[in-house]
């Protein structure tokens, strides 16, 4: 075991896991804790969109190549507005040269196939020791640094030194899966509505998960309802060459916040990473793909400063957020944006909704420039 660093993290889902696998690379000894067991951490029925800025970022901790075999790449995407009735379909073909060869906009990937890689891989290495929270057995360790990914409504945050500053869309998403008929393969839907963007993100030939954001009171009214029920309001939404065959899993629900947590003259020696730091609407699938992000940098910074000397870890956190500070706000800016846009009926906005579907479907360099902040991120985390 190597004594040189102790790292503690605190939550152990997709964030708290890669940042477990990067960090032990540096040849730190990395305890890993969570109040739930390794067995109901992989068992969520989530789903992610992967873009090609995780990609590189799987790739450069060789972690691409082993959760492959579990995504489903989608190589068009459909925008549409239904108050408007504009749509757009982005391509491959929009995309920039240096990654349009790969054949994809992005990757679906299941939760509990990403966990079981991640853990795999945490296996095999005999620096990265996970216990429940339960488990007394780190208790006599000295930590030299403490990492919080624990969620958007972490108990940590509760301290007097932190300051969370959160904002309420009074929404929540319905996400579960669908079997379905007349799809067009490998083509992911965003569909804009007066209510909230509902999102269609293909799993396999034949499979959706359905991410379908509204108020939180007719959300809990959907979730309160049959499955036939939901499959009928479902359908009336949807493109109409879809036919919807049946909801192929349980029926879950989480809130919607934009949400930043900022230290307030706090020199200690722990760090919120990923959704315990920021959470933003999940319009646009940047959600898990901005968490890893803060993973990239983090990895980036102990190594270029922490590697022979304890003495970066004092300012460790402020150069932490100052690589990290114009992606994490640019995202929350255009997120927000897109809902105050689109997720409405604002006569006084249908204008400017019909002008931008009229420049995205004209120019080329629109369309690209939207692929690039939402699948290669044009801020592409990295100090180097």
């Amino acid at each position: 075991m190597n004594n040189f660093l102790n790292f503690k993290i605190v939550g152990s889902g997709p964030t708290g896991l890669l940042l477990a696998i990067t960090l032990s690379k540096l040849n730190f000894n990395i305890y890993l804790t969570d109040l739930l067991t390794r067995e109901k951490l992989i068992n969520k029925d989530k789903t992610y969109a992967i873009t090609h800025s995780t990609r590189k970022i799987l790739s450069k901790f060789n972690l691409w190549y082993k959760l492959k075999p579990y995504l489903y790449k989608f190589d068009s995407l459909s925008i549409s507005d239904s108050v408007t009735s504009d749509f757009t379909i982005l391509t491959t073909s929009d995309l920039d040269r240096d990654i349009s060869s790969l054949d994809s906009i992005g990757w679906i990937v299941k939760h509990s196939d990403l966990m079981n890689v991640f853990f795999h891989e945490i296996d095999k290495m005999d620096n990265v020791f996970f216990k429940s929270s339960f488990d007394s057995s780190f208790e006599n360790i000295n930590f030299d640094y403490k990492f919080i990914s624990t969620g958007a409504n972490s108990n940590y945050k509760k301290y007097p030194k932190y300051i969370d500053l959160k904002k309420s869309y009074n929404q929540s998403c319905l996400t579960f899966e669908v079997l379905v008929r007349g799809n067009i393969p490998r083509r992911a839907y965003e569909i804009f509505r007066k209510e909230g963007p509902l999102a269609l993100l293909p799993l396999d030939a034949n499979r959706y998960q359905i991410i379908w954001t509204a108020s939180t009171s007719k959300s809990i009214d959907r979730l309160n309802s049959s499955k036939s029920f939901l499959l009928d309001n479902l359908s009336t939404i949807i493109p109409e060459y879809f036919q919807l065959d049946q909801i192929n899993s349980e029926i879950n629900i989480f809130p919607v916040s934009l949400s930043l947590c900022l230290p307030i003259f706090d020199f200690s020696k722990e760090l919120f990473v990923g959704d315990s730091l920021h959470t933003f609407h999940p319009v646009g699938g940047q959600g898990l793909n901005t968490c890893w992000r803060d993973v990239n940098v983090i990895y980036d910074i102990l190594k270029s400063n922490v590697s022979k000397s304890k003495k970066g870890l004092i300012v460790f956190k402020y150069r932490f957020y100052f690589y990290r500070f114009f992606d994490i706000f640019s995202t929350m800016i255009i997120t927000d944006s897109l809902i105050k846009i689109f997720a409405n009926n604002n006569q006084l906005l249908l204008p400017l909704r019909k002008i931008s579907f009229l420049f995205l479907n004209k120019f080329l360099l629109i369309r690209r420039i939207i692929l690039n902040h939402m699948t290669k991120s044009l801020i592409f985390s990295s100090i180097k």
